[in-house]
């Protein structure tokens, strides 16, 4: 498994250089990432040539002019913006790692540092990372198989190098929010780790606080140790923190792209089964088979989603879990020794004084609990543009 790991993690490395998402290079023996000059150019090539030829396909004869006024139903008005918006979400997202390239190498090379102080952190969480890039690969393949299927009869090349170039895109994206999820994944295993030395540590400080005699210098040195260790742990989480800050600050523009594109695929992937059963003109209403492909591809874009989103939420749980055994030694049957008393409140109060907090640009909070608001709004959205449909069809 562990070398499969390392294999998904090449290949993603590998292709995010071929689609021109990565504009650094990476040393693989050390880990380090380096702005090269041949990687630089090759990225810039790449992108200002994608950009220059959807720009040419889409005013190439009046393309988005003539889409439009060829535009006679809603759900042809609404893919259209789909289109748009996640064409300019990449774009965006894509000029925002150029002009944060440095702090994005900076970010890179920290948690290769702190990777490195506990190697046993990339062993943790494998079986995610393939998971992951299972679903990934699945919800992607789906998604252009439908886009082939539903335009195979009005097949042209300038159609078929759209849907190459809409495809391109879309891999971007989600080379993107994969980068994301494996940093954010190795800080939830530098975190789990930090929550189990914090555990041992306050096993080993109860059984000496139940140490009846505490007289001489035993118990003070005891205490003293446990003491450095708890210091050096509460260095370590703010490591951790400070890392996170970073890194959602970097994300911030790319966090609400992702944001958008999420929720109008998710209104879209409805609304597209609907229209496919109504109107027919895919084929896929017809049969079983095109049914069944339909709902594939909504259970693997679904869950690809879910395992991306549901990554910062463990980060959350974590922080939590970490505060919740810091709170154990109140638990204690007896004081411990002044200076270890110190380090618990000390490490209690940076908990409470900065915790963990993510918000999309200053617009919304990120937390669990919106994720039944956002499903509803998905729902009652999709109700909306299905009943248009049906009263104008």
């Amino acid at each position: 498994m562990v070398n499969a790991v390392q294999a998904i993690l090449r290949l993603a490395y590998c292709y995010g250089l071929a689609v021109g998402v990565m504009n650094f290079e990476v040393d693989w023996p050390t880990g380090k990432a380096i702005a090269t000059r041949r990687v630089t150019i090759f990225s810039a090539v790449h992108n200002i040539g994608l950009i220059t030829l959807l720009s040419v396909l889409g005013l190439s004869n009046n393309n988005w002019k003539s889409t439009l006024d060829n535009a006679r139903l809603l759900h042809e008005y609404f893919f259209l913006l789909m289109t748009v918006v996640r064409n300019l979400a990449v774009m965006l997202s894509m000029i925002t790692r150029w002009i944060q390239r440095s702090k994005i190498l900076r970010l890179w090379n920290q948690i290769i540092e702190l990777v490195r102080e506990r190697p046993s952190v990339v062993l943790r969480y494998r079986r995610h990372i393939i998971i992951k890039f299972v679903f990934c690969v699945l919800s992607d393949s789906m998604h252009m198989i439908l886009d082939i299927s539903a335009q195979r009869k009005n097949l042209t090349f300038g159609l078929c190098v759209s849907l190459l170039v809409g495809a391109l895109f879309t891999t971007i994206f989600n080379m993107i929010v994969v980068q994301y999820y494996i940093a954010i994944l190795q800080i939830l295993g530098l975190y789990n780790i930090l929550e189990e030395d914090l555990r041992h540590l306050i096993g080993e400080a109860e059984t000496i606080c139940l140490t009846r005699k505490r007289g001489g210098g035993v118990f003070a040195t005891k205490c003293c140790f446990l003491a450095d260790q708890l210091d050096q742990l509460a260095e370590r989480h703010s490591k951790l923190k400070d890392t996170l800050g970073e890194m959602s600050e970097i994300f911030q523009i790319q966090s609400l792209s992702m944001s958008m594109v999420y929720y109008l695929s998710s209104v879209g992937s409805i609304y597209f089964t609907f229209c496919s059963i109504l109107y027919n003109t895919t084929g896929f209403g017809s049969t079983y088979w095109g049914l069944l492909l339909i709902a594939l591809s909504t259970i693997f874009f679904y869950a690809d989603n879910w395992i991306t989103l549901n990554i910062g939420f463990d980060i959350c749980d974590q922080e939590n879990e970490v505060t919740r055994v810091l709170a154990e030694r109140t638990l204690f049957s007896q004081e411990l020794d002044t200076r270890l008393e110190t380090a618990f409140e000390n490490f209690q109060l940076q908990l409470a004084r900065d915790p963990y907090e993510f918000y999309v640009l200053g617009l919304f909070k990120v937390e669990r609990s919106q994720l039944m608001a956002m499903a509803n709004s998905i729902l009652i959205h999709s109700i909306m543009l299905v009943q248009s449909e049906l009263k104008n069809n």
